[in-house]
């Protein structure tokens, strides 16, 4: 697959008031793009949602570390046949939901996909 951006080699300048200016800057920053991207996905009616939080992968690394660990000591527990109590359990439950919920809200490229989307608003407003 060719590189798209040995495609684009026209250039094209057009005049916006410094509010509109403002106001895509700031769309295309919240969206983690380039402003010509942000304008290109604009353009092709593309749904442009907010990039995930800097911390992310560090939050989804840390659960998912934390689920390795409980999990790794409930096996312990269970294979020296030591009762653990149902609270380890739901906890252990708890934080394979926060993931899958972590995940599903954020997947790269996607932004927001449980309905509750994070509309950038409609291209009028520019």
């Amino acid at each position: 697959m060719k590189d798209k951006t040995k495609n684009r080699t026209v250039s094209i300048l057009f005049r916006v008031t410094p509010n509109e200016c403002k106001a895509i800057r700031a769309k295309a920053k919240m969206s983690g793009l380039s402003m010509s991207e942000f304008i290109r996905r604009s353009l092709n009616g593309q749904k442009i949602t907010t990039a995930p939080p800097v911390d992310f992968y560090t939050l989804l690394w840390q659960i998912k570390r934390i689920g390795s660990n409980l999990d790794q000591l409930l096996r312990k527990l269970n294979t020296y046949g030591i009762a653990y109590s149902l609270e380890l359990e739901n906890c252990e439950e708890d934080i394979k939901e926060m993931k899958r919920l972590l995940i599903e809200t954020y997947q790269p490229g996607k932004g927001v996909t449980d309905g509750s989307n994070i509309d950038m608003g409609s291209n009028d407003s520019l």
